[in-house]
């Protein structure tokens, strides 16, 4: 018998399923995910395994969630509506704060699927790729209208755009909160915005 099914059974509290999911956020960011355990991940959220287990299954079961509560979290965040300016330079900008902002939120989650992709490609698919691509699209659908408009280039790829600009701004991120950049967010995003715009920008 394991060690968690000798645990005395602490009474639970509303919300004990979400205090789990937190404590488990947490847990994954800090350790990884392979080093992350249920036991820590327990005592996170004030119960003992035997809750959690009850709860979750299993980690995987547990992770699983995790990513894919990240993942609506992300997706709400990045919802951008059409209420533009008509600025090329203001409307990315729009698009790289609201998007810096679902980053900063889900940051820990981020890194540690950036770690464990390899291993578990389905959950980083999920949490990464399945997840930008709605957002990727309307920048997209943004910029073939710009290109419509005559307002940009029409010799690129949208597509290709949003994927490349995405990229920079998680990596300026992962920059800045590794004490690696001496830009800060908002100097990160302008010099980024900037630089893609003048890349597709029409020559006046």
């Amino acid at each position: 018998m394991s060690a968690a099914r000798l645990q005395p059974k602490l009474p639970e509290t509303p919300g004990t399923r979400q205090r789990l999911m937190e404590a488990a956020r947490a847990e994954f960011s800090d350790q990884g995910i392979e080093a992350a355990t249920t036991r820590r991940i327990a005592a996170r959220a004030g119960c003992n395994e035997v809750t959690l287990f009850r709860h979750f299954e299993s980690k995987q079961k547990l992770l699983a969630a995790v990513v894919q509560e990240t993942s609506g979290e992300f997706l709400a965040v990045c919802a951008c509506g059409g209420n533009f300016s008509g600025d090329t330079r203001e409307d990315l900008e729009r698009f790289a704060r609201v998007y810096n902002q679902a980053l900063e939120r889900c940051e820990g989650m981020a890194r540690a699927m950036i770690g464990e992709g390899r291993r578990r490609p389905t959950l980083a698919k999920e949490l990464i790729g399945d997840v930008l691509e709605p957002f990727h699209h309307s920048i997209a659908n943004y910029l073939e209208q710009r290109k419509k408009d005559g307002l940009v280039r029409s010799d690129f790829n949208p597509m290709a755009f949003a994927e490349v600009f995405t990229s920079s701004l998680m990596g300026g991120l992962l920059r800045r909160s590794s004490g690696l950049s001496d830009l800060d967010r908002d100097g990160w995003i302008r010099a980024t915005v900037e630089i893609f715009v003048r890349a597709i920008e029409v020559a006046q």
